[in-house]
C-alpha cells in the first residue's frame, strides 16, 4: 500500500490544526463536525466543535470559529468562543446563529442557541432550547414555510425533529417546536450476522418535493453491516410536528456521518459520505494491516480514507459522483463534514485526521473545494423524448 501521507487524490486547505493550537497536559482532543457560512461580507465562516479527551494545559471553550477572507485558501481562528460541542451555523439576513448541544459530549447536553450580528466576531450567551441530552453534529437542514427543521438525537436510540419560526428571534425559545421522541424499530434479523445491534444517531432532514424527509446513520453490529440508514417523515401542521419511522433503505456511507444539501441550479440533492472497502473481515491481508496498525481504531467497517459525493434526485436513490479525497493510509480519513453551496463550487469542511491519533482521532479541520460540481451529473439528467407518429399514420 501506498506509504505518502498526503492524499492520492484531492487537494485541501488546513482550516484549524488543534494538535498544534491546543496544548495539552494529558489526554487529547478531536474534532465534531465542521460548519460552512458565508457571512454578511463575503467572507467564510467555519465553526471547529472540539471533544475533550483529557486535560488541556488551560482551560478553553470547545467550540472555536475560523474566517477566510480569500475563498478557503488561508485562516484566521477569531477570539470569540463557546460552550458547544456539537451543532451547526445557520444564516438568517444579516444574523448568524450556531445551534447545538454542549457543552458535555452526549451527557445532559441541552439543545442550545447563539447569535452574532456582526458576521461571527462575537457571539451571545447560549439560550436553552430544550433541555437534554441531545446530540448531532453540522448536518443538512430544511428551510420550508417560514421554519427551519433540523433534528437531534440522544446518541442511543431516541431521535426528534425541532422546529424554528424564522419570522420570529430564533433566540427566543417560544420560536421552537419539538416533535415526541420517536424510538427506532430494532434492526430487522436479515439485516445482521446475528448480533442485531443498531445505534441511530446524526440524521438530515430534507424537503423532498414538498415533504419533509429525515434520513438517519445507523450502525448496525458495529459496521458489520454497512450503507443501510433509516428514511422518516415529518408532517407540521403549524402545532404540532407528525414524526414518523417510514423505513430501513441502502444509503452509501450511512455507517458513519454523512451529509445533504439540496442545489435549486441542478435540482438536485448532494451528499458527502465514506464508502467502506472492507466490512466483515473477509480479507486477511486487511485485517492484519488493521491489527499491526496501532492508529486504526475499530473494526474494518470504520474505514473513513475515502471521501466520496454522491446526487440524487429523490435524497432517497444515490447516484456516485466521484471523490473529493482519497487518504493513502487507513489511519487517516477525511470525514464528518459540513456543506456550503458557493457560486459553482461546493465547499466540504471536513474533520481530518492527517497525523491524528488514528482514523477517527483527528488533527485538523481541512476545506475541499469541488469546482464546477454540477458538471459531474450533467449527464444524469434525462433528456426530453420527441415523439413521432407511428409507422402508417398521418
Amino acid at each position: 500500500m501506498n506509504t505518502a501521507t498526503e492524499p492520492a487524490y484531492g487537494d485541501y486547505t488546513v482550516v484549524y490544526d488543534h494538535y498544534a493550537a491546543i496544548p495539552m497536559q494529558e489526554g487529547y482532543i478531536i474534532t465534531d463536525a465542521p460548519s460552512l457560512v458565508k457571512t454578511t461580507d463575503g467572507a467564510l465562516l467555519c465553526s471547529v466543535p472540539m471533544i475533550i479527551k483529557g486535560t488541556p494545559a488551560s482551560p478553553f471553550n470547545p467550540l472555536h470559529f475560523c474566517r477566510s477572507e480569500d475563498a478557503g485558501r488561508t485562516w484566521t481562528k477569531l477570539p470569540a468562543t463557546s460552550v458547544f460541542c456539537c451543532g451547526t451555523l445557520l444564516r438568517q439576513g444579516q444574523m448568524l446563529y450556531f445551534v447545538g448541544a454542549g457543552p458535555v459530549h452526549r451527557q445532559d447536553s441541552d439543545l442550545q442557541i447563539i447569535c452574532s450580528a456582526d458576521d461571527g466576531l462575537t457571539w451571545s450567551e447560549p439560550v436553552t432550547l430544550f433541555e437534554g441530552p441531545f446530540y448531532n453534529p453540522a448536518t443538512g437542514y430544511a428551510i420550508r414555510n417560514g421554519h427551519v427543521y433540523w433534528c437531534a438525537d440522544t446518541g442511543r436510540d431516541m431521535t426528534y425533529v425541532i422546529a424554528g419560526d424564522l419570522s420570529r428571534e430564533l433566540t427566543d425559545p417560544r420560536a421552537w417546536r419539538i416533535s415526541d421522541g420517536l424510538p427506532i424499530p430494532p434492526v430487522p434479523p436479515a439485516l445482521t450476522r446475528g448480533a442485531g445491534s443498531g445505534k441511530i444517531l446524526e440524521g438530515n432532514v430534507v424537503d423532498v418535493h414538498g415533504r419533509l424527509q429525515v434520513s438517519w446513520r445507523y450502525m448496525i453490529d458495529e459496521r458489520d453491516t454497512v450503507g443501510v440508514g433509516v428514511i422518516c417523515d415529518a408532517v407540521d401542521d403549524g402545532r404540532t410536528i407528525d414524526y414518523r419511522f417510514r423505513q430501513f433503505h441502502p444509503l452509501p456511507g450511512a455507517q458513519n456521518q454523512f451529509h445533504i444539501v439540496y442545489d435549486d441550479v441542478s435540482t438536485l440533492y448532494w451528499m458527502t459520505a465514506n464508502p467502506t472497502t472492507h466490512s466483515q473481515g473477509q480479507n486477511p491481508a486487511f485485517n492484519a494491516e488493521l491489527e499491526r496498525n496501532p492508529r486504526y481504531a475499530g473494526p474494518p467497517g470504520k474505514e473513513r480514507r475515502i471521501l466520496a459525493l454522491y446526487c440524487s434526485f429523490d435524497a432517497l436513490n444515490w447516484l456516485p459522483a466521484g471523490y473529493v479525497i482519497v487518504w493513502p493510509l487507513v489511519r487517516q480519513a477525511s470525514n464528518y463534514c459540513g456543506l456550503l453551496i458557493d457560486g459553482d463550487d461546493l465547499l466540504v469542511a471536513s474533520r481530518t485526521s492527517r497525523h491524528g491519533r488514528t482514523q477517527h482521532d483527528n488533527d485538523l479541520t481541512a476545506l475541499h473545494r469541488v469546482r464546477n460540481f454540477r458538471a459531474r451529473a450533467a449527464m444524469l439528467h434525462p433528456g426530453e423524448e420527441i415523439l413521432r407518429p407511428e409507422a402508417g399514420t398521418s
